[in-house]
């Protein structure tokens, strides 16, 4: 009884390293991140309703193994931001950055390198980045291709602009998910890049 009981404690240990979740100030966005089977993944729920339901994330290199699997949670840290600021110019006095914050520290055990993502929750969204702290095993590395996924429960609104070499300088497009391919060639200008970058994949379940 002692052994299976240890074996529930030692089960329920390795779960709780390998999951983080985390709230926006309000409580309306909540954060779900876990390794599984080594790969790092993530999912949003708004309201308590899935906004985006597990979606991996990592990175396929050119000429090194790549970024995408057999990581363990190496780990993790929360903290709170919160300030206000007034911009110059603009249609409100006074902006106000708050946010809860989740830090993950990831390392590929076959290859020694370490990754980072640090997560933001908003009450009014996420957004997300990936770090990679200074190490011997990963100096420099060419991504061939990012494999951050985004699956999204519905054809939801997006605003959204052209993703483009020369310039960030767009209008706003508001339309569904499923249209932004088909009106994103109308959005380019004459003067801009004559290959635009593709937008990402959303998957839909």
């Amino acid at each position: 009884m002692k052994f299976f009981f240890c074996l529930i404690l030692l089960f329920q240990l390795t779960t709780s390293l390998s999951a983080q979740a985390l709230k926006s100030p309000a409580g309306n966005f909540e954060l779900h991140f876990e390794v599984k089977k080594g790969v790092p993944t993530y999912s949003l729920n708004f309201n308590s309703k899935p906004l985006i339901k597990e979606s991996n994330l990592g990175f396929e290199l050119t000429k090194q193994e790549d970024l995408m699997d057999r990581f363990v949670l190496l780990d993790s840290a929360t903290s709170t931001f919160d300030e206000s600021w007034e911009p110059i110019l603009g249609e409100v006095k006074e902006i106000r950055n708050h946010y809860n914050e989740l830090l993950v520290t990831l390392e590929q055990l076959a290859t020694e390198r370490c990754m980072q993502i640090r997560f933001r929750l908003f009450d009014d969204g996420m957004g997300f980045r990936y770090e990679f702290p200074a190490q011997d095993n990963l100096i420099y590395f060419v991504i061939k291709n990012e494999h951050t996924q985004f699956t999204m429960t519905g054809d939801h609104k997006a605003w959204w602009i052209s993703g483009d070499y020369d310039t960030q300088e767009y209008d706003y497009t508001t339309s569904k998910l499923s249209g932004i391919r088909g009106l994103m060639e109308n959005t380019i200008t004459p003067n801009a890049s004559q290959t635009p970058l593709v937008p990402p994949v959303c998957r839909q379940h």
